[in-house]
């Protein structure tokens, strides 16, 4: 599967002024390899990942998960289109404190009603994995920032996605456990066969994918 941008242009309006945000852009990012999206804050960095992911929309020109378009359709439309092949994580975990760490992975299937033993199992065996099963009953109030968004990983990969958007995803994170969620993220990708897409301000995050883009006049340009 392939994520398709075709002459894309997003815009925002400051007041009567228009800023161009991204202009006829035309790229494909390809399932099974990382990418890491550099490029100053207020670059548009997250505005792409939102559009990937069918969260905000492009002012004109087309996006094509798997060559279904998500843009000019739905919200709805273009959510469920997207949950079956396109899973996010953000700079900060959303988990809901309401569920126990084992039902925050499962959301999806908790939404959808859908929930079986072998579901509890795969969690279980991801939690595992990270050596936090000890944690599964437990609230994520009770686990450190690092933790959580290990935890909001495993809810991302539980469905093994096509592809993993990860939008800022140590910003907020000590420097160790930034290094261990992007070791959680690359181990993923190769295990589920999986495209990654990384925005990061972190030179260093981004060395260790596939291609690194940076956002420069409007458009992508491998570096």
């Amino acid at each position: 599967m392939n994520i398709t941008i075709k002459n894309l242009s997003k815009a925002f309006f400051n007041g009567p002024v228009k800023v161009d945000i991204f202009k006829n852009l035309s790229f494909t990012f390809k399932q099974n390899y990382s990418y890491a999206l550099i490029g100053p804050s207020g670059i548009g960095k997250s505005t792409l990942i939102h559009m990937l992911a069918g969260i905000d929309q492009p002012s004109s020109g087309s996006i094509f998960l798997n060559n279904q378009t998500i843009s000019k359709t739905s919200f709805s439309s273009r959510i469920n289109l997207r949950s079956s092949l396109i899973s996010i994580v953000f700079q900060k975990s959303l988990l809901l404190h309401e569920l126990s760490v084992l039902e925050n992975i499962m959301l999806k299937k908790i939404i959808h009603g859908s929930t079986t033993n072998i579901d509890v199992a795969h969690a279980k065996q991801l939690l595992d994995s990270i050596n936090l099963l000890d944690k599964a009953e437990a609230t994520p109030t009770m686990l450190s920032g690092g933790q959580q968004q290990k935890i909001a990983i495993l809810r991302a990969v539980f469905q093994a996605p096509k592809f993993l958007l990860a939008d800022e995803p140590t910003g907020s994170l000590d420097e160790l456990s930034g290094k261990q969620i992007i070791h959680l993220l690359l181990h993923y990708k190769k295990k589920c066969n999986m495209g990654l897409i990384i925005s990061t301000h972190d030179i260093n995050i981004a060395k260790q994918c596939d291609y690194i883009i940076k956002i420069e006049n409007k458009q992508l340009k491998y570096t």
